[in-house]
């Protein structure tokens, strides 16, 4: 079920919670209840108006329909918590947030009736959510999100390095004139012929498969490396998997391009951990 559906449900009307619910994107259990700061949320309805806060940016044209008849949804348009209004930090019971504003456990602490944090996109990195479920705020994100947006301007950065597009179209805003075989080489120097190239993909998760999926229909070969992935995806895909966690050189050595489709995390940042 989508995040921002059962966030409308959750608000129209709250189960017992008899502990602090388990953070969604994270593995942390949830801690005694005597560690948390919130009190348990009792049977029945809550709040007919309960506070959901859109904490960056104003754009919330997807969630409104959902919410606008459970929730009073208030647009922070923030970049940290000190930007937000003590009203929000006293009485949200949901946070909506994009990537640009970061929540630590002191920004969290602010929040003294917080339940449930919404990352609007699939990264969540910039929330702590070891924190978040010590304190008993549940943790969501949209791992869908625009995923074929992402992979479609992947694919556009990964082609222009191949046939020079932004290069040819700074020297036309110039006046440089390329009509001979030569003045095209020289300012289209390092464009190269895209099939039989391969493409080095870390992290095959949605967004990884969809890139994986369009550059072979432009004739790259395909190698991905992620640990996390069933045996057996790549030959259902036509890839070729890496079973060894790529350092960059050995990735570089074996590819002529790569992408980096994974989530800023800790596994991501340290191959080694745990």
């Amino acid at each position: 079920m989508n995040p921002l559906h059962l966030l409308s449900k959750t608000l129209q009307f709250s189960p017992p919670l008899p502990q602090p619910p388990h953070s969604i994107t994270s593995s942390v259990p949830a801690p005694p209840s005597s560690v948390c700061i919130r009190p348990p949320i009792l049977n029945g309805p809550m709040h007919p108006r309960p506070l959901v806060a859109l904490l960056d940016g104003r754009d919330c044209t997807v969630e409104m329909p959902i919410l606008k008849d459970v929730a009073t949804v208030a647009f922070c348009d923030a970049q940290s918590t000190q930007e937000i209004h003590e009203k929000v930090l006293n009485e949200a019971v949901a946070a909506l947030l994009y990537h640009t504003i970061t929540l630590s456990r002191d920004d969290l602490e602010k929040f003294k009736g917080l339940r449930v944090i919404v990352r609007i996109g699939s990264g969540f990195d910039n929330v702590d959510i070891k924190a978040a479920a010590e304190l008993g705020i549940a943790v969501c994100n949209v791992p869908a999100s625009s995923v074929e947006e992402t992979a479609d301007t992947s694919l556009c950065l990964i082609l222009n390095l191949y046939r020079r597009v932004t290069w040819m179209h700074q020297a036309l805003r110039e006046g440089t004139r390329a009509s001979s075989v030569e003045q095209i080489r020289e300012v289209a120097g390092g464009a190269a012929r895209i099939r039989g190239e391969t493409l080095g993909i870390i992290g095959l998760g949605r967004v990884g498969q969809a890139v994986a999926l369009r550059a072979k229909a432009f004739g790259f070969g395909v190698i991905f490396y992620d640990p996390y992935l069933p045996d057996g995806v790549e030959r259902s895909l036509g890839l070729q998997r890496m079973t060894v966690c790529p350092c960059t050189a050995a990735l570089t050595s074996t590819t002529t391009t790569s992408s980096m489709t994974s989530p800023s995390n800790r596994c991501v940042r340290e191959p080694s951990w745990p």
